[in-house]
């Protein structure tokens, strides 16, 4: 009965592995080799590589290679030839639910959704009902002017730009920030969609929520988008992480996007697209960094800017 059982469960996990069907390549260091099928001319890896179950992989000497499948992380070395089926239901057995298991599954949904217009599209209209829930008059006919949606959450005691949309008319935008108690903290004449303020010099509150909205002339307005101070949010942040085994053994890179997936999950927005951009400034042609930030701005709301991403628009 036992022996059935057993191979009652390889046989569906087999399944499961064939409605899967493919596995992503996060990064490459060094050198690695895809084979499809028996017979096939070897594929060198680059991230963003979609890998199908069935075939098989290799590194030449030292080189490794990360893996991605149904939000597990999987590590690849050493330059035997290896059935990816294998790698993938070991590396299944072994994973938990950890806090490097949700960044996973997080960076599996993200890579998946920034593929292509129509699912970042997708992506976009879903985030937005999550993201209107808190944010008053969000959802508001009269609301004609479209604040982004980075600069809300927990914003850093430095340099923040605050952005929207331009829309046609005369007369300036006049940004406001206000208080709890709807007084006026700051307020600015601006021809721009767009004002660089250090919040560190205003009169704010650490850890108190503050709104801020851009208006012109008598008719359009913008939501009141909310916000909070909160300084050295990203270094302690890594702090936290710093005692996380996933986190430690992870390479640079990689606990970077650790770091910018815990960050948003705190409403720290700011820093995580600082995070996102650094990546991406640092390898402009890595896929894997496009797709996951194409999709963080689909949920700030910044889906032109996300969709010009990955179809590499000017």
């Amino acid at each position: 009965m036992r022996a059935i059982l057993i191979f009652t469960l390889y046989f569906c996990f087999q399944l499961d592995l064939a409605a899967q069907g493919t596995i992503m390549v996060l990064h490459v260091a060094g050198q690695a080799q895809y084979l499809p099928h028996y017979g096939a001319k070897p594929i060198p890896l680059a991230p963003g590589d979609e890998l199908e179950i069935k075939g098989k992989i290799r590194c030449k000497g030292s080189s490794t290679v990360r893996l991605i499948y149904d939000g597990v992380p999987i590590s690849v070395s050493g330059t035997k030839m290896r059935d990816l089926s294998e790698i993938v239901r070991t590396a299944s057995q072994q994973s938990q639910m950890t806090f490097t298991g949700r960044f996973f599954s997080f960076l599996n949904e993200s890579v998946k959704e920034g593929v292509t217009d129509e699912k970042l599209k997708k992506h976009h209209r879903r985030y937005m009902n999550k993201s209107s829930g808190g944010i008053k008059g969000f959802a508001s006919p009269d609301v004609t002017i479209k604040a982004l949606l980075v600069a809300t959450g927990k914003l850093p005691q430095a340099n923040v730009i605050f952005k929207w949309r331009s829309i046609k008319g005369d007369g300036p935008y006049v940004f406001s920030i206000m208080n709890q108690n709807q007084k006026t903290v700051a307020q600015l004449l601006l021809k721009d969609t767009a004002v660089t303020l250090d919040l560190d010099q205003l009169y704010i509150t650490l850890d108190e929520e503050y709104t801020w909205s851009v208006t012109r002339g008598e008719k359009d307005r913008s939501a009141q988008i909310p916000f909070e101070v909160c300084p050295a949010q990203d270094l302690n942040t890594e702090k936290e992480l710093s005692h996380d085994s996933g986190f430690v053994k992870a390479n640079q890179d990689e606990q970077q996007m650790m770091i910018a997936y815990q960050l948003e999950e705190d409403h720290s927005f700011y820093a995580a697209q600082k995070i996102y951009q650094r990546l991406l400034e640092k390898s402009p042609d890595n896929a894997i960094y496009k797709r996951i930030y194409a999709s963080f701005l689909a949920r700030r709301d910044m889906l032109p800017e996300a969709e010009k991403l990955i179809s590499n628009k000017q």
